[in-house]
């Protein structure tokens, strides 16, 4: 079994790009209605490495109209510095049947990061089969 680690992490990571990758052409499909939004605030959460490093991590909260109501969302992406001063405007789309689920216009990151996951799954999955093989073939 322990021959197959390799492989098995592999099989987490594709999935785990699967999933993202799921997740956001669930979003794109369904966030068709455009519209301006504020960030009006930074929440901040203490992330701890496995080394005991301690780093702030940033999600904006942002504010914007559908009709009448005001809708108050925290982006799903940080990052380790504020990638947005508060009050600046972006352009955002939101799925209008589920107004607080938004995407950025114009932000691949999320897809990119999917498709990190899915070369990254697929080449360590192959790199540990192919491992795994060649020592049971020499056995």
């Amino acid at each position: 079994m322990q021959k197959f680690a390799i492989a098995l992490v592999g099989v987490l990571i594709l999935g785990a790009g699967i999933f993202l990758y799921i997740k956001n052409d669930n979003l794109t499909k369904n966030c068709t209605e455009e519209t301006q939004a504020t960030v009006v605030d930074m929440k901040q959460d203490l992330s701890t490495d496995s080394d005991g490093t301690s780093t702030y991590m940033y999600y904006p909260i942002i504010e914007y109209k559908v009709g009448e109501n005001t809708i108050r969302a925290t982006m799903d992406t940080c990052s380790s510095t504020p990638p947005y001063a508060i009050n600046t405007i972006i352009t955002i789309l939101y799925n209008p049947n589920s107004t607080k689920q938004f995407i950025v216009k114009g932000d691949k990151s999320s897809s990119i990061m999917s498709y990190v996951f899915i070369v990254l799954g697929i080449a360590l999955t192959g790199y540990g089969l192919v491992v795994a093989f060649k020592k049971k073939v020499k056995e």
